[in-house]
């Protein structure tokens, strides 16, 4: 008798795999904040990155203090922030510590932008969350899940919330992804190649990744395998294949806007200690955020600026290198008249 309901549940399997290609909403029930969210609107983004300073520290510095109160004055309509907002990666930290450092992350930066109702989307990094540190992950995940609700995002599907998700803000679809390694697991790109086929992905304005560790070296301290997602043009054709528009990360601590095969690769500056000089470039390094402007229509030719926090002064794109050539590969400056 029980083999009468075969039938039946193959029907309920079929049924529930048609609709594996679009988003998940299961925990995030209310679409109304997501059918505002697909009206094209002028978008500010600010991207900020590498907040930490030393191991264990649960304090930021001046730069990131100074960049936090310029939110009020700057009103982006989203934050992005690519990872390493906290210093872990060692150890001999503990469960307490780590949670004194993110305790910290939550009063410098999260709290205030928090209180403006700023959405705040966030990858991690290698030392908020390596595969190799399980305390770690652990006390991200603690951390993040406890503070959902300040993240202030419109999730498209949060199922794998904090390690990978996606949502959406003025019609442009993000995914924050796990590059905390180098390593990107089957699983991950399987979930991320079905967001990005998605309706709701492929009818947004643009598509923004999100990661720490970027796709080419672009500083002589972390010109090494380990310090780039591994295999980084297989990846970047599936970034061609499955229409990311721009892939935003941090770890390098040096800005460098590029562009290849077609990808936007957004190599955010440091806020944090240890802002590296680029490869081959005889300027010294500087910390740096940066705003991104996509107007309400031409999407695609958004326009960006960075600047050096404290003074405000512009960095002139005029002054970095025209390219940057490291172990494993060759990356062209972009222009904002590209």
């Amino acid at each position: 008798m029980r083999f009468k309901f075969v039938p039946l549940l193959l029907c309920w399997l079929f049924t529930a795999s048609a609709f594996t290609a679009e988003p998940s909403y299961r925990q995030s029930d209310d679409r109304l904040p997501l059918r505002q969210h697909s009206q094209d609107k002028p978008l500010k983004i600010m991207v900020i990155s590498d907040l930490n300073d030393s191991y264990g520290s649960t304090t930021y510095s001046n730069e990131v203090a100074a960049v936090i109160n310029k939110v009020k004055v700057i009103k982006p309509d989203i934050i992005l922030c690519g990872g390493d907002m906290v210093a872990g990666q060692k150890a001999s930290l503990t469960e307490a510590q780590l949670t004194a450092m993110w305790e910290g992350f939550d009063l410098a930066v999260l709290k205030p932008i928090d209180s403006l109702k700023i959405p705040f989307g966030f990858t991690v990094g290698n030392h908020d969350a390596s595969p190799s540190y399980q305390k770690d992950r652990a006390a991200a995940s603690q951390f993040w899940n406890q503070h959902i609700e300040a993240t202030n995002l419109t999730f498209v599907d949060r199922t794998h919330y904090p390690f990978y998700f996606s949502y959406k803000q003025n019609n442009v679809f993000f995914i924050s992804w796990d590059a905390s390694s180098e390593t990107i697991t089957p699983e991950m790109l399987d979930w991320m190649e079905g967001q990005l086929k998605s309706g709701t992905a492929k009818q947004s304005r643009l598509r923004i990744l999100l990661g720490h560790l970027p796709l080419y070296a672009i500083v002589a301290d972390k010109n090494k395998p380990g310090e780039v997602i591994a295999e980084a043009d297989r990846t970047l054709d599936f970034f061609k294949e499955n229409g990311v528009d721009i892939y935003i990360s941090g770890h390098q601590h040096a800005y460098f806007p590029a562009r290849k095969n077609g990808v936007v690769l957004f190599n955010s500056g440091c806020l944090g200690g240890g802002p590296r000089p680029i490869l081959g470039h005889d300027e010294g390094p500087t910390k740096a955020y940066a705003i991104i402007d996509i107007p309400a229509t031409s999407a695609a030719r958004f326009e960006f600026n960075a600047f050096v926090p404290g003074t405000d002064s512009l960095i002139n794109l005029q002054d970095l290198p025209e390219s940057v050539l490291g172990f494993n590969g060759l990356i062209n400056r972009i222009d904002i008249t590209d």
